[in-house]
């Protein structure tokens, strides 16, 4: 695939060039190209191609440069997942995940972020980019005390939707907790309810 593309292995960040299997004839590969880099940052050209199993033919593919970037918050793993949610009645999606993990420890901070891609012909195409589906942060005092927010969201598509690409009811699950000297309590839950639809070829957050 790399030879297919003019990419070389030593351009990429190789640790993190994931292939998942999707059937007995195809696979999905995601391979992150190192664009620039420097002390304490880098930024990569995201690639995600379908190819042929038996002979490596590039059958599907989506590129984007300056697609991720890993600095303070770094760029911790990269997952495949093959028809995470039904947006149409009969499209293949492909989700990437992202989870990036960093900040200060008195500032912790880690996410992780959805991409979500609609199989069209020989394109993938990116119908959802960079979606934070869990955040973590919060303020400590550099050891076991301090306080943090979660969000965990969950996304539900819906299969009523009278538009071709189903609205995506989203629940966000908010979760504040505080630590005394490494005992964790949650102290107060809540939930945030929104939904997105597709417009113009990508979902957008609708209030």
């Amino acid at each position: 695939a790399l030879s297919n593309m003019n990419i070389k292995i030593e351009n990429c960040l190789s640790e993190f060039i994931i292939q998942k299997d999707i059937s007995e004839s195809e696979t999905v590969i995601v391979i992150p190209e190192i664009a620039d880099k420097g002390d304490g940052y880098m930024t990569l050209n995201g690639h995600l191609l379908i190819l042929n199993r038996k002979n490596g033919k590039i059958k599907s593919r989506f590129s984007e440069k300056d697609s991720w970037n890993s600095d303070a918050i770094k760029l911790e793993n990269i997952e495949v997942v093959y028809q995470p949610y039904q947006l149409t009645k009969n499209s293949e999606t492909i989700g990437v995940l992202i989870e990036y993990n960093g900040g200060s420890r008195p500032n912790p901070y880690s996410s992780t972020e959805l991409s979500l891609f609609i199989r069209n012909g020989e394109k993938l195409v990116c119908v959802l980019k960079d979606y934070s589906i869990y955040r973590l942060n919060g303020e400590t005092d550099g050891m076991s005390s301090g306080e943090f927010v979660e969000h965990r969201l969950i996304i539900r598509p819906n299969l009523n939707s009278k538009s071709e690409f189903y609205d995506l009811n989203i629940i966000d699950s908010i979760i504040k907790i505080q630590s005394m000297e490494g005992t964790e309590k949650k102290i107060e839950k809540s939930k945030k309810i929104e939904n997105l639809k597709y417009e113009n070829g990508k979902y957008k957050n609708v209030l």
